[in-house]
């Protein structure tokens, strides 16, 4: 009785010590933006471990004809308990707040992920992330720089809330188009089937965020999702966003599906 009492008290922390100590870049249970939805936890990719994260997703704008949104991300952990990444994305066909139909290649993202502290007690792992997006098109000026802010704090064994407060400042904003905005991302994340397996993890927020164009309200959405691992090391994502209230005719979509693949090595 003693030994299956034991048994049953560690097994927890040896598989959440062996998904870190191996996958950390790709682990399930540790989210990045955009895989899938919009909230980072709060956790950096290993020292020296390198990760290759790509995408594609459906996007329903209202009133408008349907595209596809496209990104790739590649991230390089460059010292203890921080992460280096940079991303490129791409859209094709209808989308919010824009008449432009074409294939067009979005900003290059240059960021850096430092994470100050686990979470211990009741304080939660805190982690800056600093993102620059730089313009590729040919005319385009200016870069956008965003500051996330992120908090991730246990409920219940690894059911896990993560909170993201986001400054993004445009340096060279178009006219009617907003220098500042705010926004918020709640998140929420749970293993699924655990203590049966240990292999996947649900995922859903909730988001408030401001738009481009000055004289619009605040959007806000929410999403579900799911995180699959498939080998030790690389894992599936599929997930669905909503917005749900645009306040002051906000340009908006009323759907996105997005289904992604991330490896490490």
């Amino acid at each position: 009785m003693r030994i299956r009492l034991l048994a049953n008290a560690w097994l927890p922390l040896v598989l959440f010590l062996s998904a870190h100590s191996s996958l950390r870049a790709v682990d399930h249970n540790n989210v990045d933006a955009g895989r899938p939805l919009s909230f980072d936890d709060a956790e950096a990719i290993a020292f020296r471990e390198r990760a290759a994260e790509i995408g594609t997703g459906g996007i329903y704008p209202k009133g408008g004809p349907a595209g596809l949104a496209f990104s790739t991300e590649f991230l390089y952990g460059f010292a203890l308990n921080s992460h280096l990444s940079v991303d490129l994305d791409a859209a094709a066909g209808g989308r919010a707040g824009t008449p432009e139909k074409d294939f067009q290649v979005g900003k290059l993202g240059l960021g850096l992920f430092h994470n100050f502290n686990r979470e211990y007690g009741n304080a939660p792992a805190f982690s800056i992330r600093g993102d620059v997006a730089l313009p590729t098109e040919k005319g385009a000026k200016g870069v956008e720089i965003r500051l996330r802010g992120i908090a991730s704090k246990a409920l219940i064994q690894y059911d896990r809330l993560h909170l993201n407060l986001d400054g993004i400042v445009t340096t060279a904003p178009e006219t009617g188009e907003r220098r500042f905005r705010p926004g918020v991302v709640l998140g929420y994340s749970k293993p699924i089937g655990y203590p049966r397996s240990f292999i996947r993890t649900g995922v859903a927020e909730v988001s408030l965020q401001t738009p481009e164009q000055k004289g619009t309200g605040p959007v806000m959405s929410l999403g579900v999702g799911l995180r699959q691992q498939v080998t030790v090391r690389s894992l599936f994502d599929i997930g669905i966003r909503s917005d749900v209230l645009a306040l002051d005719k906000a340009p908006h979509e009323d759907i996105q599906i997005i289904a992604g693949f991330s490896t490490s090595f």
